[in-house]
């Protein structure tokens, strides 16, 4: 009977570290560094999915994640091909050689901040090449909002990135199609909406027939928001809509004469 016992309690240890056995199912596949910025590939073996987490090397930073699915095993093959800065902001395009997508990632290099990122698939497969460069194609300036427009042309996308230039901001990202190759000018607010400290800026973009809101607070930390959508004209907009809630560029109609 104490010779089972023996065994028994020398056999317990290895019967505790059978049933905590686990498998991995996410990985860390790569990692690159441009600058301040940190890129680490993340590849879901459930899921068959590679996810990308990047982070800026900043006191208080927020991480952000875009996941797309792999086109065979876990292969990726990063790379920078476009770069655009002005003052704090900065915009950087990846490409994923191996799986056809391209991300672009706008941050700035303060405190608190949080990247963004909107990812998509290639026009055209290939290498790098010429037309993998960022072209600055707009800027617009409303109080302390920024709004730039970058196409990049190998994937006949336009970008708006909106801004906020009070500290410990992160900026925002939305990209759409391009209907006229390399697009200039013809962007423009059209409308906008104050409630407290609440900020509603209507941009269109007359080049690409779109139409984005882009909301936020003066406040230090903020992050503006984008939501964009076809444009429409005014004979098409919603009969709900309180045209008196808004305040146009536009002056107001004259007074009739008697």
């Amino acid at each position: 009977m104490k010779r089972f016992l023996l065994l028994l309690a020398c056999a317990l240890p290895l019967l505790s570290q059978a049933g905590d056995y686990q498998s991995t199912l996410l990985v860390q596949t790569g990692q690159m560094r441009e600058s301040d910025l940190i890129v680490r590939t993340i590849s879901d073996l459930e899921s068959n999915r590679i996810c990308l987490a990047f982070y800026v090397r900043t006191i208080g930073t927020s991480p952000s994640m875009t996941c797309y699915d792999v086109v065979s095993g876990f292969r990726s093959r990063i790379d920078q091909v476009g770069h655009f800065k002005e003052g704090k902001l900065i915009v950087r395009k990846l490409k994923d050689f191996e799986n056809n997508v391209s991300c672009l990632v706008a941050y700035v290099s303060t405190a608190g901040t949080s990247p963004a990122i909107d990812c998509y698939k290639n026009a055209a497969a290939g290498q790098f090449r010429d037309s993998d460069t960022l072209v600055p194609s707009g800027h617009l300036r409303e109080g302390d909002l920024d709004v730039y427009r970058i196409v990049d042309p190998d994937s006949t996308k336009s970008c708006l990135v909106a801004y906020v230039n009070t500290g410990s901001t992160s900026p925002s990202l939305q990209c759409y199609g391009t209907r006229t190759g390399t697009a200039k000018g013809g962007m423009a607010q059209t409308s906008y909406l104050r409630e407290g400290d609440l900020i509603v800026r209507k941009v269109v973009d007359e080049d690409n027939a779109k139409e984005c809101l882009i909301t936020y607070v003066s406040t230090e930390g903020t992050s503006p928001f984008i939501h964009c959508a076809n444009l429409r004209s005014a004979a098409a907009a919603p009969a709900s809509a309180s045209p008196s809630a808004w305040q146009t560029n536009k002056a107001p109609p004259a007074a009739p004469t008697r």
